[in-house]
């Protein structure tokens, strides 16, 4: 049999592979890697083993079919199912939760459990993962946020002289 035919048929074994990783198989698997490594290595052996313009013409046919498979497999409804087409849009209930803990700081709210220095903590009736600023600080402790970052938010205990009296 003629290479001119074999390297061919390497590229679109190659191609199949991948295929079947994608619709039959999916994940990062055996598959995906042996098609990938087939087809790379059928288009070496076409400029090694065959004249230049021959091999010229299999890369250029085997990059059209990389595209139309991609375009293929993008429009499949199997893709479809494996890929999440929803927003989470505000609308929806969705925020983000840096901007969220933002809306913490100065707030003050009474510790779930004890902090070493990382715990629970309550504001408004919202459990809030927390981190102590300095000191393990005891659960039932009243607490104010003095920093957020992120996620992180950073709580001091507040002293009884510290406390407001209204």
């Amino acid at each position: 049999m003629p290479l001119e035919i074999i390297i061919p048929g390497l590229i679109v074994a190659g191609f199949l592979l991948i295929l079947v990783e994608i619709f039959l198989v999916p994940g990062f698997n055996v598959f995906g890697i042996f098609g990938f490594v087939i087809v790379v290595l059928g288009i070496i052996f076409a400029y090694t083993k065959l004249e230049t313009r021959i091999a010229n013409l299999i890369l250029i046919v085997s990059i059209i079919l990389a595209v139309v498979v991609i375009m293929v497999v993008t429009k499949s409804k199997s893709w479809k199912r494996m890929v999440l087409a929803t927003d989470q849009q505000r609308t929806a209930g969705f925020h983000s939760s840096a901007e969220h803990l933002i809306s913490l700081l100065g707030k003050r709210g009474v510790t779930k459990t004890t902090l070493r220095p990382a715990g629970m903590a309550l504001f408004d009736d919202e459990k809030v993962d927390v981190v102590a600023e300095g000191s393990f600080i005891d659960s039932g402790k009243p607490v104010e946020v003095i920093f957020v970052e992120g996620n992180r938010v950073v709580v001091k205990e507040i002293k009884s002289d510290e406390m407001d009296i209204d």
